[in-house]
């Protein structure tokens, strides 16, 4: 309940919060086990197959499905790319590896995780640079894609954010975006990325496949909070990382809300 009370009447706090949050984590240190941040995705089609991963990459399969879930809806060939809110860069990378654009431009407010990725996420093409999704430092028209997953619900002003979108992508270029937002939030969420004047591609509850993953992927999580987190701390950890607050083997937690993919394009 709290959390729902400052995301929708104190967005500048939670923001802040969430901030803090995420530079507490990065002070922490964790080691190469601490990749990604999302809630994950799995397949729940009938006969669906996993994605085939290299052994280094099979410790993150859940996180790592979504952003392979967001990523195949656009051609990457010779693609210049920039993600929003890329985080400690394990999707970065894999996208690099898995996709190969000609370049891909991986941006984020903290500049401790800027400065692990790079020492970590060698691979020619790739660069982070430390910046602010509401006022993004780059040329009208730069990119042939942007991707943005599980961030923007942290934006003080969404609106913001996708003007910059629209202005840095290319005539053509596609905005690969994925989130989760209150259910009574849902329908205002989907006018702001109409009014955007993007074109809707595709648009997907992926709820159901969230949930499936956050299960299956409930003792990495665990192990992690118990293992980075100091005991007093915890409570929040758990509910940062999908899982019921306090309950390190509860009931998943998404606090009734609803996960979307989209993929729109600019004319």
């Amino acid at each position: 309940m709290l959390n729902k009370l400052l995301f929708h009447r104190f967005p500048n706090l939670k923001s802040l919060l969430t901030r803090l949050q995420y530079e507490f984590i990065s002070a922490l240190k964790p080691k190469h086990d601490v990749l990604f941040m999302n809630f994950g995705y799995t397949d729940l089609h009938e006969g669906a197959q996993a994605i085939p991963l290299d052994q280094e990459d099979e410790l993150h399969r859940y996180p790592l499905q979504l952003y392979h879930h967001v990523a195949k809806h656009a051609d990457w060939t010779n693609a210049d790319a920039l993600e929003v809110s890329s985080g400690r860069g394990g999707g970065a990378s894999y996208i690099m590896r898995r996709f190969k654009p000609r370049s891909y431009v991986g941006m984020d407010f903290s500049q401790r995780a800027v400065e692990f990725c790079r020492s970590h996420h060698k691979l020619e093409g790739l660069s982070f640079e430390h910046g602010n999704a509401e006022d993004l430092k780059f040329p009208d028209n730069s990119f042939d894609i942007v991707l943005n997953v599980e961030a923007s619900l942290y934006y003080p002003n969404l609106d913001k954010f996708l003007a910059h979108v629209k202005r840095v992508l290319k005539p053509g270029g596609h905005f690969l975006y994925t989130d989760l937002r209150y259910e009574e939030k849902v329908g205002e969420w989907h006018k702001q990325l109409k009014d955007t004047g993007l074109k809707l591609i595709k648009e997907e509850d992926i709820t159901d496949n969230v949930l499936e993953a956050l299960e299956k992927d409930r003792a990495r999580r665990t192990h992690l909070v118990d293992t980075y987190v100091p005991a007093i701390l915890r409570e929040q950890f758990y509910h940062f990382a999908g899982l019921k607050a306090n309950v390190p083997g509860g009931n998943l937690l998404l606090e009734h809300r609803r996960y979307w993919v989209f993929v729109m394009q600019k004319a």
